[in-house]
């Protein structure tokens, strides 16, 4: 009986855990550029009492004598599949492919990557995703933050599609005179993106396991193309989450009932000793 609680033990925690990342995953499903998580299983600790045994002359062999295992956690990557895009203004802008937009949220101490394009531009003129700075390249090439852009509102701003932001001061005109900024939207990715972590807000982190991040690069190639004035969503599916979620609960359902019988019978057991 101690077997059966722990196993029912270790899966209740483990389903638990499951429901906490499909729970957030459904909390940021109207996010953008969130990048949902997914959770896998694995069995542990199997008990094996017999091997078995091969047949021998007119004896049959035996088949191994088993008790099946428990099970954990085995891992939480993240899905960095496309999410669906929307209309945005003439600031946003959303990648169709694998790339990742540069960001900083210390004044360029430390870098994070990003899919969320749903730009702002603050009153010092820096160009912000999450309030965090956005970098591209200067008329150099270089890679810098890109600041000191005119004073105005998203309407002022428009990309073009290889990543060179324009500024009109007059936007609402019959024919608006476009002039360029100076900048370029820089952009970069990660061989494996499912290693990188969640850090602030939608930005990501690089780790060991997700590798170092390719040398910033202009759209094309394998950071793929630009969308401008639309919005990437979360991929997030709603009803697979919530399918996923009433799966994990039965799971945790039928494990609580193996824990009640389990202690039920321990408790019958001790009663009849006294």
């Amino acid at each position: 009986m101690l077997d059966v609680m722990t196993q029912a033990k270790n899966a209740i925690e483990s389903y638990n855990e499951a429901l906490k990342v499909s729970s957030a995953n459904i909390a940021n499903m109207n996010v953008s550029g969130y990048k949902r998580l997914d959770i896998s299983f694995q069995s542990i600790f199997e008990k094996v009492l017999t091997q078995g045994t091969a047949a021998d002359g007119n004896l049959g062999g035996t088949n191994p004598r088993q008790f099946g295992q428990g099970m954990s956690i085995a891992s939480t990557n993240l899905d960095f599949s496309g999410g669906e895009t929307t209309s945005g203004s003439s600031l946003d802008l959303a990648i169709s492919g694998n790339g990742l937009f540069i960001v900083s949220p210390d004044g360029g101490l430390s870098q994070l990557y990003t899919r969320a394009g749903n730009f702002q531009v603050d009153a010092n003129g820096n160009l912000l995703s999450n309030n965090m700075q956005v970098y591209g390249f200067d008329g150099s090439g270089n890679l810098t933050p890109i600041t000191g852009l005119p004073s105005g509102n998203k309407t002022n701003y428009r990309w073009l599609a290889d990543g060179t932001l324009e500024y009109s001061s007059d936007p609402t005109a019959a024919t608006p005179v476009y002039t360029g900024t100076g900048y370029r939207i820089a952009l970069t990715y990660f061989s494996n993106p499912a290693g990188l972590v969640q850090a602030q807000g939608t930005a990501f982190a690089a780790t060991l396991a997700s590798g170092s991040a390719a040398t910033p690069q202009s759209p094309g190639g394998p950071v793929g193309s630009l969308k401008p004035g639309q919005i990437e969503q979360s991929n997030v599916n709603y009803l697979n989450e919530s399918i996923s979620s009433l799966e994990i609960q039965r799971a945790m359902n039928s494990n609580l009932t193996m824990l009640k019988m389990a202690s039920d019978l321990i408790s019958n057991f001790i009663s009849k000793l006294g």
